[in-house]
C-alpha cells in the first residue's frame, strides 16, 4: 500500500504541474513566450561575451592546450597600464580622432549641403539623383574598399591615368606615409556622406511649412531662417547623425583592411584595426580585450558629450 504522505506529496505535485501548465498557457504568458528567443540571443550573444571580454581583461592569454579562460593567469591592471603607456595604440587613436573630426565633419558639411539643395528644388524624378547619392552607401564596405585600391593603384589606376593627362606623376596613395591616412578618409567621406543626406533630408521634408511663411512673411533673410527655424527643429535628426556617425569613426576596420592594412607602419591604423592585430594577429587577447574597453569608454564619453550638447531643447 502506498504511503499517505507520498499520496499527498504526488497530489500537490500534480497541483502545481496543472497551475503551472495554466500560466504558460494563458494569454498572459504570450508576451513572454514571444520574448524569450530575444531574451537568450541577448544573453548568449550580448551578456555573455561582455562578462567574458571583462575578464579576459584582467588576464594573460596563454596559447597552451587544454587551458580554460578561468586558468589563464591573472595580471590585474596590467594590461590596461600597458595600453596607456604603448605608443602604437596612441598612433591609432590620434589617426581614429582625425577621422572623427575631419572625416565626419566634412560628411556632415557636404550632406547638409546636398540635403538643402534637394530640399529646395523639389524636382520632378527626384528619387533619380536620391538612388545615385545613395549608390556608395548600398555597396559593401569590403567591396567598395577594393573597388578605390583598384582606382587608385599607382602603376594601373584610373584616377593616377587621369592625372597623368595633365602632367601630374603618379601618386602613390597607398605606400605614403602622409597619404595613406587621407586616403582612407576620403573612402570613408564617399560611402557615409549619402548616410548623411538621407537623415537631414528625411528631418528637412518633415519640418512644419508655417514656420517658413511666418518668416517670409516677417521679412527674415535666408541666413536668419536657416539659423532661426532650421537648425534648431533638425536637432534630432543632427543629433542621430553625429552619435552614429562618431561611433562608426571608432570602428573604421573594413576600410583599412581593404585598402591600406593600417600601413605603411602605423601612419593608417585606426583603433579597432590595432586591437584586431593585438588579439588576432599577435593572440594577445588579454591586451586586446583591455584596449576594447578603453575605446568603449572614450566611446561612450563622447556619446554622453554629444546628447547633453545637441539634444533637442524646449525653447
Amino acid at each position: 500500500m502506498s504511503n499517505p504522505d507520498e499520496i499527498a506529496i504526488g497530489k500537490g505535485y500534480a497541483k502545481r504541474s496543472r497551475k503551472l501548465h495554466d500560466v504558460l498557457s494563458s494569454k498572459h504568458a504570450l508576451p513572454y513566450w514571444l520574448m524569450a528567443p530575444t531574451v537568450i540571443w541577448v544573453l548568449f550573444f550580448v551578456i555573455y561575451p561582455l562578462i567574458f571580454s571583462i575578464v579576459m581583461s584582467f588576464k594573460e592569454f596563454v596559447l597552451k592546450k587544454g587551458m580554460s579562460i578561468w586558468d589563464l593567469p591573472w595580471v590585474g591592471g596590467r594590461n590596461f597600464v600597458d595600453a596607456i603607456l604603448d605608443g602604437s595604440f596612441h598612433t591609432a587613436m590620434l589617426n581614429t580622432v582625425q577621422i572623427l573630426t575631419i572625416a565626419v565633419g566634412a560628411e556632415f558639411a557636404a550632406g547638409l549641403g546636398i540635403a538643402m539643395l534637394l530640399n529646395s528644388k523639389h524636382a520632378k524624378g527626384d528619387f533619380v539623383y536620391m538612388s545615385l547619392i545613395l549608390t556608395p552607401m548600398m555597396m559593401p564596405v569590403i567591396a567598395g574598399g577594393l573597388v578605390w585600391r583598384m582606382l587608385i593603384n599607382t602603376r594601373w589606376g584610373a584616377l593616377n591615368a587621369f592625372l597623368g593627362l595633365f602632367g601630374v606623376q603618379p601618386v602613390n596613395f597607398i605606400g605614403s606615409p602622409s597619404l595613406s591616412l587621407w586616403t582612407i578618409m576620403l573612402v570613408d567621406f564617399w560611402q557615409w556622406t549619402p548616410f548623411v543626406v538621407l537623415i537631414l533630408l528625411a528631418g528637412l521634408r518633415a519640418l512644419p511649412h508655417e514656420a517658413y511663411e511666418a518668416a517670409r512673411v516677417d521679412g527674415a533673410s535666408r541666413w536668419q531662417t536657416f539659423t532661426h527655424i532650421t537648425w534648431p527643429m533638425l536637432a534630432w535628426p543632427v543629433m542621430v547623425i553625429l552619435l552614429i556617425r562618431c561611433m562608426d569613426a571608432f570602428k573604421v576596420f573594413d576600410t583599412v583592411y581593404s585598402i591600406t592594412f593600417g600601413g605603411p607602419g602605423n601612419s593608417s591604423t585606426t583603433a579597432s584595426f590595432f586591437i584586431y592585430r593585438q588579439g588576432f594577429t599577435q593572440f594577445k587577447l588579454g591586451y586586446a580585450a583591455a584596449l576594447s574597453w578603453i575605446v568603449f569608454m572614450i566611446v561612450y564619453a563622447i556619446s554622453v558629450v554629444i546628447i547633453f550638447f545637441f539634444r533637442p531643447r524646449e525653447d
